[in-house]
């Protein structure tokens, strides 16, 4: 699969794996967000005058990959010096809970991967960095800002967010007499009229009609229940009150599980398989994000297009968003907090942020002007691509919706991905979302 690495880390960690089954136990009261962040960010950031040493934890990048933000930093503040350390996701909580308590070896900056920030403020890992970033509002996207907000507090820095679009095979659309879909977001396509296309497309010759990327995930599922009327999946205090059984969510499920049980969507596919069923130019249309690009403009024969991420007939268009962002130890000494906080400030805000120094980047930052490397990608050139540009502007300014922020996160999206593998392989779309919501409330009892 021709992915750079670093997108393959960021994709693992962010969006599709979710192993990571440390128990996030709440700090504060019955509402089980904390009742205080554990420490408040300089007001002032000082240019140190004499040499200091930070220390940064990371789940999203190799040391390779990152490597040249840092000596680009290191050059800027010469008296700061950056010891990154990358950590695999599926022990980054657990070093995180050992390290930003162990004042003999504390990590002072470290990567918060988006939905998990209710999770470790609660823990009191992040500190309020409110009153030193208030240029953040903005500089970056909606959805970055609100991800890096907690209750009406900054807790982290964000740097990288996401986006997804539709892809079309128009070999395969054209042999079914099927019309191009514009990728203007204001001629959005109806899941409706996807399944019917797909089915005549799939008449006509295709093996399969409809594919999401993610196909047992949360980050790109949500959105359908979204657009369904159900809502991001649990309300009330710190959203821990289940609510993946309403109409909406069956509703969204019940379509989304007939995919596969009239054969437009394949069973038994792993999430790192179903990018190749499209490259291979036998998929009608395919749910994905932009960082698959460079795979599918490889495939010379393949004759694509895209177009915006489609929403139920009368319901309102939304898409998966979310990426990393960095948080403050709020246990750093006075001197490490101000080091820390302008290698921060360089990786979200100052110049654009971090993606000016990258050497490849497929997804965009969070920061606004930052995002013009991205959109300028060679990738995006390629006409097959004509009109994603705009299109994924669009989507995050406008359509782009978070995973559900609470400290319970990790249980929600270890107890969605089984239901999702269940619907997908045939129960019964209500009975299974009942019982999730039963699991939901047993696994959130102790946030409570």
């Amino acid at each position: 699969m021709a992915v750079h690495k670093g997108v393959t880390r960021w994709l693992v960690a962010g969006v599709i794996i979710s192993t990571a089954s440390i128990a996030l136990t709440a700090c504060g009261g019955a509402s089980g967000t904390p009742d205080t962040i554990a420490g408040v960010g300089p007001a002032e950031l000082v240019e140190p005058t004499e040499p200091i040493t930070i220390t940064y934890a990371g789940a999203a990048y190799a040391v390779d990959q990152i490597q040249p933000v840092i000596d680009a930093f290191e050059a800027e503040h010469p008296n700061i010096t950056v010891e990154y350390e990358s950590v695999p996701f599926d022990d980054f909580n657990s070093v995180l809970a050992a390290r930003l308590t162990n004042a003999s070896d504390a990590i002072d900056v470290f990567d918060v991967d988006m939905p998990r920030t209710d999770a470790y403020v609660a823990r009191g890992w992040l500190a309020d960095l409110t009153q030193t970033f208030p240029e953040l509002v903005d500089s970056v996207d909606p959805g970055s800002l609100e991800a890096a907000t907690v209750d009406d507090k900054v807790v982290t820095m964000p740097y990288q967010t996401s986006t997804n679009i539709m892809y079309y095979n128009k070999t395969l659309l054209d042999a079914a007499g099927i019309a191009t879909p514009s990728a203007d977001p204001a001629d959005r396509l109806t899941w409706e009229t996807v399944v019917e296309d797909a089915t005549r497309a799939q008449a006509a010759g295709a093996q399969y009609g409809l594919i999401f990327d993610q196909i047992d995930r949360y980050y790109q599922l949500e959105p359908l229940a979204i657009s369904a009327g159900g809502g991001p999946g649990a309300s009330g205090d710190g959203n821990l009150d289940p609510e993946v059984a309403n109409d909406g969510w069956v509703k969204a499920f019940e379509w989304y599980g007939s995919l596969f049980e009239n054969g437009l969507s394949p069973r038994g596919v792993a999430v790192a398989e179903t990018p190749n069923m499209f490259a291979a130019g036998q998929t009608a249309y395919y749910v994905g994000g932009p960082w698959w690009g460079g795979q599918f403009i490889a495939e010379a024969g393949l004759d694509f297009g895209v177009t915006a991420f489609p929403a139920f007939e009368g319901g309102e268009a939304s898409t998966p968003t979310g990426g990393w962002s960095l948080g403050l130890n709020p246990q750093a000494t006075p001197d490490k907090a101000n080091a820390g906080a302008i290698f921060m400030k360089f990786m979200g805000l100052d110049n654009g942020g971090y993606a000016q120094y990258l050497s490849a980047l497929a997804v965009p930052p969070s920061n606004l002007d930052g995002g013009v490397k991205f959109y300028d990608s060679d990738v995006f050139k390629d006409p097959r691509f004509a009109g994603v540009v705009d299109l994924m502007k669009s989507e995050l300014a406008n359509t782009s919706t978070l995973r559900l922020q609470t400290v319970g996160y990790v249980e929600f999206e270890d107890v969605m991905t089984k239901t999702f593998s269940d619907i997908i392989n045939g129960t019964d779309t209500a009975e299974a979302l009942k019982s999730a919501a039963a699991d939901l409330t047993e696994a959130w009892a102790k946030f409570k």
